[in-house]
């Protein structure tokens, strides 16, 4: 089975454990990091300078949880069915869990910690808390080398191309999950290690 070949498993959030928002959806549209042709032609080098910026936690102030409240009021966060069954599965397992995301900090620890992921992982980690946007690849860096895991031992699922570019950057295996924000058509254009059509899903890969 395809979780029994590696150590180190790390999630997108948006799109991926959980359902994509309307207006996460549109943001992502705007974003020219996020064309297939753009990311095609980047280097896909890493920072190494952030090293010590990686953090697991992020504090809320009172204004922006005030926001939050108003934006979950139209926009609820809700795990996709089967997301918290694979995490406790890899964890009892004896995998290590982590998730990475271009969401904004305040709001991924949110969530997280909302949804009852952050308990059940090893690590969060916002690529807005090092500045450093998928498909830079420094933020799954910076995870692979915090677990000491070897690179053919880690792997990084996602629902967008830009998230197999990452994995792509930083060296690791890529997954793509189908019934998120782009087409079936789209991440197979970019090329995933596997492709998976639901997260539930995730774990009978062979």
């Amino acid at each position: 089975m395809l979780a029994d070949r590696y150590s180190l498993f790390i999630f997108d959030w948006d799109g991926t454990l959980i359902r994509s928002t309307p207006l996460v959806r549109i943001t992502r549209l705007f974003k020219k990091r996020y064309n297939v042709k753009s990311m095609r032609s980047q280097s896909g080098r890493g920072s190494s300078g952030v090293r010590n910026s990686i953090e697991s936690k992020a504090s809320i102030n009172r204004f922006y949880a005030f926001i939050y409240d108003i934006y979950a009021s139209v926009f609820k966060p809700e795990l996709k069915p089967g997301a918290m069954e694979l995490i406790k599965s890899l964890k009892e397992n004896g995998k290590r869990v982590a998730i990475f995301s271009d969401a904004n900090r305040h709001r991924l620890f949110i969530e997280t910690r909302a949804l009852g992921i952050l308990e059940n992982v090893d690590l969060v980690l916002s690529a807005d808390s090092i500045k450093k946007f998928k498909p830079d690849p420094t933020g799954l860096v910076l995870i692979r080398a915090k677990f000491r895991t070897r690179r053919d031992k880690c792997i990084y699922i996602g629902d967008m191309a830009v998230d197999i570019f990452t994995a792509r950057f930083a060296g690791i295996k890529s997954c793509a999950v189908c019934d998120g924000v782009d087409s079936r058509e789209i991440l197979t254009s970019a090329a995933p290690d596997y492709i998976v059509g639901r997260i539930g899903g995730f774990a009978k890969i062979k």
